[in-house]
């Protein structure tokens, strides 16, 4: 069972971001050879409090719901990524080469990507889609802003091991990646992970090196310059005449008046699209099934109490990592985990690597492992 879960750990790390279905056998795997680990946990006091109050206030949002029978499963996703954060903290053995995987992983993604868009591929099995490369491209049921998000954590990583490596081998190496996941991120179009990536860099140069921003931003002018489409489509990320832009700050709008009516314990978890038809501003007709914020999306659902305890526990963890790091893979992470936090301001989205990788920074063979890797390389 040692050895399978040996094993796994690599695979999860290669596979997390390929496709949402190798998650679930990363879940059951590791959850099952390792989770006997729990029962000797040293369990930090302020998570039980953060998720003792979200459960608590969840319970109540459920009993409140416009719809009990939506709210119910609902009610569970946020714990579902609870558990990957203590997947992240107690189950992975190798943090370092984990997260070098990812990366590994993000562009093995990002390299399918390129290949689906440039020879059009389009490959259905049984009925089921399983890659377009036309438009936005549609790989291995990740598309347009899910893609984004995912080959942004390839970006940003591949940037911080840039830094972190010594050999030009290595340096060579991850400067491959870091430009398959950028064409990758022109391919997807979204503009989130556009913003998210440029917020996870700035995070990079802060913690290790202003020269981040030199290599983003050669990389970046020579695709705007060469690419029309990317050109236009970054120029309109804040621009008001989008339709896209502007059906985002009408919902917006809607959730916002949903949240003022609903303040402290919101319309019940997966209650949004329910509730919503009563919040819609005069005259607009969006059908929004979602605020497209996770920020909104859980407010809306489980008030602001909810909100506070979720991403309060969230951010908390974050800043306390952040707070005087000397760990470079620990800044790393922090990078990813801002640039998702960032990205989806605009998109409600939900990915394993933000939990895993949150758990991460709490584990403690992360700073022990970064010993190790210091020594070889002395």
């Amino acid at each position: 069972m040692k050895k399978l879960a040996r094993i796994w750990e690599r695979i999860m790390g290669i596979t997390m971001n390929i496709n949402p279905a190798f998650n679930i056998f990363s879940l059951v795997v590791l959850s099952s050879t390792r989770g006997k680990r729990l029962k000797n946990a040293d369990w930090d006091k302020v998570n039980l409090f953060f998720w003792a109050g979200l459960f608590i206030s969840g319970i109540i949002s459920i009993i409140g719901a416009y719809s009990v029978s939506k709210a119910i499963p609902s009610f569970f996703i946020p714990f579902v990524f609870i558990w990957f954060y203590i997947m992240g903290k107690y189950f992975i053995d190798n943090p370092v080469v984990f997260i070098k995987d990812m990366v590994k992983g993000t562009t093995i993604l990002a390299f399918i990507t390129i290949l689906a868009h440039y020879f059009s591929w389009k490959v259905v099995y049984k009925g089921v889609e399983l890659i377009n490369g036309n438009g936005r491209a549609y790989i291995l049921g990740i598309g347009d802003n899910g893609l984004g998000v995912i080959i942004q954590a390839g970006i940003i990583g591949a940037l911080g091991f840039l830094i972190i490596e010594k050999t030009k081998k290595k340096k060579g190496l991850y400067l491959l990646f870091l430009i398959l996941n950028l064409i990758a991120l022109i391919i997807s179009s979204s503009r989130g992970a556009m913003v998210g990536t440029a917020a996870g860099g700035f995070i990079l140069a802060v913690f290790m090196s202003w020269k981040v921003i030199g290599v983003l931003t050669s990389l970046v002018a020579v695709a705007l310059f060469t690419n029309n489409s990317f050109y236009r489509r970054a120029l309109s990320i804040f621009s008001l005449q989008d339709r896209s832009n502007y059906m985002r700050l009408k919902v917006y709008e809607g959730a916002l008046l949903m949240v003022k009516d609903n303040f402290f314990f919101g319309v019940g978890p997966g209650n949004f699209h329910t509730a919503y038809p009563n919040y819609k501003v005069p005259g607009e007709k969006i059908d929004a099934m979602t605020p497209h914020n996770n920020y909104l999306n859980i407010i809306t659902g489980w008030g602001i109490i909810g909100g506070i305890f979720f991403f309060g526990w969230i951010f908390y963890r974050i800043f306390k990592n952040a707070w005087k790091v000397q760990s470079k893979y620990k800044k790393v992470i922090i990078a990813v985990l801002i640039g998702f936090w960032v990205h989806v301001i605009f998109n409600d989205l939900a990915t394993v690597y933000s939990g895993v990788l949150l758990g991460l920074l709490d584990n403690e063979n992360l700073q022990n492992e970064e010993v190790v890797v210091k020594q070889k390389e002395s």
